[in-house]
């Protein structure tokens, strides 16, 4: 008889630089693994507005390698560029009723602490990205294409990132 499995669990990651893609794809498949679910799906969501969830290829020209850019890198930046004006970035509040904060887009001080960041450009670049995925799972496997592999994607700049997967469908 099948068994009805709901299975959860909380990763984190530490991200390096702004456009970090971090390969989770083995995490998802050994969760999926360990979840005894034989068919259903999984789905895999951030809990970060500038931070995604990316199915594709795991590709140096694609992605970039290390902290340079690839064609994503262009491709986003083109949509929403850093350097450009954005009105997220001109944050008004008690401490500071004109707006216009000395913000910058994440350099340290001179005690390497980063504040506030500009970073309107990565709310606009999450808009083009996913924030959760959903794939199915058959016979207890991913089901995933030759090069599709499973990506964090950072938008904003270093950071701690936390993401959820759910893997839920029925097992013996």
């Amino acid at each position: 008889m099948d068994n009805i499995i709901v299975k959860t669990k909380n990763l984190k990651y530490k991200t390096k630089y702004r456009l970090h893609f971090i390969n989770i794809t083995k995490e998802v498949e050994d969760f999926i693994r360990k979840s005894k679910v034989e068919n259903g799906t999984v789905t895999i969501q951030t809990h970060h507005t500038t931070c995604s969830i990316w199915v594709n290829e795991d590709e140096k020209n694609l992605i970039g390698a290390g902290n340079s850019g690839g064609d994503l890198k262009r491709i986003l930046d083109r949509f929403a560029n850093p350097d450009e004006e954005y009105g997220h970035n001109d944050v008004r509040d008690a401490g500071n009723p004109k707006g216009k904060r000395n913000t910058h887009l994440c350099e340290p001080d001179e005690n390497g602490v980063i504040n506030e960041c500009a970073n309107g450009h990565a709310h606009a670049q999450g808009m083009i990205l996913q924030s959760s995925i959903s794939l199915i799972v058959e016979n207890g496997k991913l089901v995933k294409g030759k090069w599709q592999q499973i990506m964090l994607v950072e938008l904003d700049h270093d950071r701690e990132r936390e993401i959820t997967i759910l893997v839920q469908g029925v097992g013996k």
